[in-house]
């Protein structure tokens, strides 16, 4: 199974992700940024701008690893990346049509919650995420998927809801 975990930057999708990891048996957690990264990186001067999704190889790329992570060692996948553009939605259709069980969570929260976790995790007021919290709550709007409110809520509240909505058996997939 894959969960791709959405939400506007600084919502808590890395935070999710570890704290699922750390508690479900055979799961990892795929770092679609670092494709990012490697993707943007190789083009000179940025020619699409920062947002991964402007450059189709990383969904490409995203969507040929995760399926040949998840058919090579069998293990459930996090995945905590922020999908703003409908066109990337073909990423989680690709990986349903290929038979695998694919759920997009998208995680939710007011503006002043979402700019209060991002000073919290250390950055600073006019950053890059700070300045697109609204682009970024507008994609998550954008998506059909699990929708979960995520303002006054822990983490581990916020495990049990994906459990919950996502049918994992919980005695065996979401122990403590």
């Amino acid at each position: 199974m894959i969960i791709w975990i959405s939400g506007p930057y600084g919502v808590g999708k890395s935070t999710l992700a570890q704290f699922m990891a750390e508690r479900m048996p055979d799961t990892l957690v795929f770092d679609a940024e670092e494709v990012g990264n490697a993707v943007r990186g190789n083009y000179p001067d940025c020619p699409k701008g920062f947002i991964f999704e402007d450059y189709p190889l990383w969904g490409e790329f995203c969507c040929k690893l995760l399926k040949d992570i998840h058919e090579t060692y069998r293990k459930n996948i996090l995945v905590p990346m922020t999908l703003v553009r409908r066109e990337s939605y073909r990423i989680i259709r690709k990986l349903r049509r290929a038979g695998i069980r694919t759920e997009l969570v998208i995680l939710e929260a007011s503006h002043q919650t979402v700019h209060d976790r991002i000073l919290s995790r250390g950055e600073e007021e006019g950053c890059w995420c700070m300045e697109n919290i609204e682009l970024s709550r507008a994609g998550a709007h954008a998506f059909a998927g699990l929708h979960i409110e995520t303002d006054g809520r822990t983490v581990e509240e916020l495990y049990r809801t994906v459990c919950a909505r996502c049918k994992l058996p919980a005695e065996r997939m979401c122990e403590q």
